[in-house]
């Protein structure tokens, strides 16, 4: 993936993250039939948040310079707390514990990755903060620390990239199971719940829908 092209979907991102942002939880206290409409929209959304993970994490992360890596880090966290919020609605919503089972494993998965990408961005937080403030230690505290803190930042800087290593490894690795899953749940839809999953869906796929050029 080409720079422009991840500058492109970051920036349709950022425009759709609030809209995905203001569905509210799920109450106990709707009625049950009320509460199961929300599945289908909630599922596709989620499932449409999901992908823009995988999209924006993929390629050369590496081409690109601190800030913009940060930035990137910060939408995929984004878009992951929206789909563990959307995934703690439905498990409201669902009924049998195999579904719930289910859905608790993926919010696991979730809450790992989400976790995982947080703490990429946190590397990069310290590795800028050590070139920016490293005249002032270098005063401050004298001695060795220069060579000291040229070493800190390099283990910061093969952090990060273990880290993010560890994110498509991670990535690969789910991915034959969520589309399992997926088909899973969308073989538990009738006609017009498909039909609700997947205009979700596609109202957010669009993200996703600029090509490189």
């Amino acid at each position: 993936m080409n720079p422009r092209f991840h500058n492109n979907v970051l920036s349709k991102v950022k425009k759709t993250i609030q809209k995905m942002s203001q569905s509210r939880p799920v109450k106990n206290s709707v009625p049950d039939y009320l509460v199961r409409m929300n599945i289908p929209p909630l599922m596709g959304r989620r499932d449409a948040a999901y992908d823009c993970v995988e999209t924006i994490l993929s390629g050369s992360l590496f081409s690109h310079q601190d800030n913009e890596r940060k930035e990137i880090y910060n939408e995929a966290v984004k878009l992951l707390d929206i789909s563990i919020k959307d995934t703690q609605a439905i498990l409201t919503a669902l009924g049998t514990e195999e579904k719930s089972d289910r859905e608790n494993r993926y919010l696991s998965y979730l809450k790992l990755l989400r976790n995982i990408t947080h703490a990429a961005g946190d590397m990069v937080d310290y590795e800028v903060s050590i070139f920016n403030e490293e005249k002032n230690i270098n005063q401050f505290i004298g001695g060795n620390i220069a060579t000291q803190l040229r070493r800190m930042e390099e283990i910061i800087g093969e952090s990060e990239m273990m880290i993010v290593q560890n994110i498509s490894e991670l990535l690969e690795a789910a991915h034959p199971q969520i589309n399992k899953f997926r088909e899973v749940a969308r073989r538990s839809f009738n006609r017009h719940n498909g039909a609700r999953y997947k205009k979700a869906f596609m109202e957010f796929k669009d993200i996703l829908s600029e090509e490189s050029s």
